[in-house]
């Protein structure tokens, strides 16, 4: 009996002793989760129940200098499918032969049938699949408003361009998460991007929203516009004069750019190849190409258009004026090594003048001989020459000048650098440095941004910055006098003249260089400036590997005078024909 009190009692308490045990497992479990990591498992638990979503602001506009919109933002939808709702064939079926349907009211979608969809669903693996994206607003309203098994929307918003290609290349474009990618949508993305907003809820096990759980919403901030610089009607022209000349002179490329050379300011900005969203395909590898600026990107070496800055050095440092005469035989010995004028011609006594209007080789080392290396370096720098502009678009290149401090640096380089050869420059550099030469002797940052509206309507205007002063406005006087004299000289007609506008500039035809040397390939350009005494326009016109051989006189400088026409017209600028700048 006692043995059967032992085991009675044994059956009690080793449950009881086990359920204690177990009962302390929890409490201590209990106390873990509710005390000690109760702030950890708070936080994850509000993780699990509470889902959120990203509000994209609504990206700034583009805008041309008169207000015209060049870019700006639609409402779109992004159309995602989940798989696990069309597992079922005949709903797949179903839902696939609807959603088609709808889509193909979309024009700017590409056409899908059924199966197709199907199988996308099919390969996407367990989360939504993106079947659609950027669908028009009012074609997702319908996809949405059906009830289609599995079919759900995200807002999203699309790029467009009411003004079709015009200045793509200035305006760039932006990637799937709204952020710019190349031109001014990349350079200012942050000012137009504005700051995204975020939704934030209780959800239930499904993923729904709870009616009346927690909800707290962000409001984005939209982005700012940005009123460019640019003329959409100037823009449309040198896009259009720059490809015209092209054609007619089988060149392989070129650019176009007018300047306001008072203030900086770039009313065209043209090149090509470049950017054009009517055939853009970023899935091709080589139109990545495209992407980039060649106005501010690629180098080239100027040619006799740098004749104006050595005039405008040698004059400004007083070392020459422009009635100064030297004697030109045809050929310079610069260390016993011979430099030709570039058609072989001789010219005999000639003045400064004379230089620039026969672009007379001998002249321009001439000049720069009188002025020094020291003295002539000092003044390529000071006219911005080797290092960025500081335009407000991605990828500005520096250019490159050789010095006496480079291993391989001759006296030659000296002397061919004063008429463009041994000197690499971006056709904006050029641009800008003609500028100060004919502006009072200014040199401006040149710009595309004239103003930035906020969504308050509050208008932030974009101040011209001087940057250097690299001559005196006598000296600029002076030059462009004598640039007047090359687009009008006694006793014959020049191909850059404008018909009912004065106007002055120089042409530069230069070889390509390669090592060791250059080939027959050249470059064909043009600067000009019109009207004559107060230069409202600046212009360069550049034809890269133009196959028909024309100089820059020839092929750059009649783009020139037809471009001073009809530009100045629009700006309602009374034509001077008939008067001339005072000597």
């Amino acid at each position: 009996m006692a043995q059967q009190r032992v085991q009675g009692t044994r059956r009690v308490w080793v449950p009881a002793a086990f359920f204690f045990a177990f009962t302390l497992v929890i409490a201590a479990r209990l106390v873990q989760v509710q005390v000690i990591e109760h702030k950890a498992y708070a936080e994850r638990a509000a993780t699990e129940l509470k889902s959120g979503e990203t509000r994209l602001a609504r990206r700034g506009a583009i805008l041309d200098r008169n207000g015209n919109v060049l870019a700006t933002s639609v409402d779109t939808w992004d159309i995602y499918v989940s798989p696990r709702s069309w597992q079922d064939p005949v709903n797949a079926l179903q839902a696939a032969d609807a959603l088609a349907r709808l889509l193909a009211n979309d024009i700017a979608q590409p056409k899908v049938d059924a199966s197709q969809l199907r199988a996308q669903v099919g390969a996407g693996g367990t989360g939504d699949v993106l079947i659609a994206r950027d669908v028009s607003y009012e074609t997702g309203r319908l996809i949405l408003g059906s009830s289609i098994t599995g079919v759900t929307g995200i807002v999203n918003s699309a790029r467009i361009h009411p003004e079709g290609d015009t200045g793509a290349s200035v305006l760039g474009i932006i990637g799937q998460e709204n952020s710019g990618l190349a031109g001014i949508e990349a350079q200012y993305n942050s000012v137009l991007q504005g700051k995204p907003g975020k939704a934030i809820f209780e959800r239930d096990t499904t993923g729904d929203p709870i009616p009346f759980g927690e909800h707290v919403v962000t409001d984005p901030q939209p982005g700012k516009d940005i009123v460019l610089t640019i003329d959409r009607y100037i823009q449309r022209q040198a896009e259009y004069w720059l490809e015209k000349g092209i054609k007619d002179h089988r060149a392989k490329g070129g650019a176009i750019i007018v300047m306001d050379p008072r203030n900086g300011e770039i009313l065209a900005l043209a090149s090509s190849p470049g950017l054009k969203y009517s055939t853009l395909d970023l899935s091709d590898a080589a139109q990545g190409d495209l992407l980039r600026n060649r106005t501010v990107t690629d180098l080239y070496e100027p040619g006799s258009v740098m004749k104006v800055i050595t005039a405008a050095a040698a004059i400004d440092a007083g070392v020459v004026s422009p009635g100064t005469t030297y004697v030109d035989t045809g050929i310079a010995y610069i260390y016993d090594i011979p430099i030709k004028n570039w058609d072989d011609s001789v010219y005999g006594t000639q003045t400064m003048t004379g230089v620039l209007q026969h672009s007379i080789n001998t002249g321009a080392i001439f000049m720069v001989e009188k002025l020094g290396q020291k003295a002539f370096h000092s003044y390529l720098d000071a006219f911005g020459f080797g290092r960025p502009t500081g335009i407000d678009l991605n990828g500005e290149s520096t250019g490159i000048i050789r010095r006496p401090t480079d291993d391989d640096w001759s006296p030659v380089d000296l002397a061919t650098q004063s008429f463009g050869q041994s000197i690499s420059v971006t056709p904006l550099q050029m641009l800008s440095a003609v500028a100060a030469t004919i502006n009072g002797g200014r040199l401006i940052k040149p710009r595309l941004a004239r103003a930035f509206v906020g969504p308050d309507g509050v208008r932030e205007e974009v101040r011209p910055e001087i940057v250097g002063e690299p001559i005196s406005e006598t000296a600029s006087a002076t030059i462009r006098q004598m640039l007047y004299d090359v687009v009008n000289p006694e006793g014959r007609t020049y191909p850059g003249a404008p018909v009912n506008y004065t106007a002055g500039g120089k042409s530069g035809t230069a070889n390509v260089p390669i090592p060791n040397g250059y080939d027959d390939r050249q470059v064909a350009s043009f600067i000009g400036f019109a009207p004559a005494d107060a230069p409202q326009i600046l212009v360069l016109v550049k034809l890269d590997e133009n196959n028909d051989l024309m100089t820059g006189t020839q092929a750059a400088s009649p783009i020139f005078a037809k471009l001073a026409d009809d530009v100045l017209a629009y700006l309602n600028v009374r034509p001077d024909s008939a008067r001339y700048v005072s000597r």
